[in-house]
């Protein structure tokens, strides 16, 4: 039996979002139904619905900072279960089998489906994603204000891994916008010594 999702669509390159209806048929095995919580706004889902890149499909649902609980899971997905809080990020849907999906850099995976990329994103009640493209969120973290870790953060606090970054290090951020503000917090968290560069006084 289809399913209905209600959401908020742009029709139109720099169209504004309009309440939009589109159905979903029976759930695959390996899928998960997550009922939206909360829902971050990225400069990417802005940059979709102006259709700058040039990959946008209309009607477009933004939305790929999303926290929600999950209402539904695939006969194969063993690991999560109804009622899960979890968040879903740019991507929605990874191979799992090539080298990236393998050594644990799935963001790196050549066969990614984005969350917002060809697909309908989390502007809505209800969002689908593969099972291993959802992520548990921690219990105590704010459901409210976590949306943006799933995308400005990871882009940040990614190369602070992949660098090794230590608390004994002098670290230097360009920019304090959507994701240099981030990577200050972290950055701070972790005990560095941090230097803000920026082209504005204020």
């Amino acid at each position: 039996m289809p399913t209905t999702i209600n959401a908020y669509a742009a029709s139109e390159p720099g169209g504004s979002l309009a309440p939009f209806s589109y159905e979903v048929g029976e759930l695959t095995p390996n899928e998960v139904e997550i009922d939206v919580l909360y829902c971050g706004i990225c400069h990417s889902d802005i940059s979709m619905i102006e259709n700058e890149w040039g990959m946008t499909q209309y009607p477009f649902v933004g939305g790929h900072e999303i926290i929600g609980k999950i209402a539904k899971v695939g006969d194969a997905v063993t690991h999560l279960q109804s009622g899960a809080v979890v968040g879903l990020g740019w991507h929605s849907a990874y191979c799992g089998h090539c080298e990236s999906c393998h050594s644990g850099d799935q963001n790196l995976c050549a066969s990614a489906e984005g969350t917002i990329v060809a697909r309908h994103g989390g502007f809505a009640d209800k969002v689908r994603a593969s099972a291993d493209g959802v992520i548990p969120i921690p219990e105590g973290l704010d459901q409210a204000s976590a949306g943006p870790l799933l995308c400005g953060g990871i882009t940040v606090f990614n190369p602070m891994v992949q660098f090794d970054v230590k608390p004994t290090d002098k670290v230097a951020v360009i920019g304090i916008g959507g994701l240099g503000h981030i990577a200050l917090k972290f950055l701070n968290a972790w005990g560095c010594e941090v230097t803000a560069f920026t082209s504005s006084e204020s």
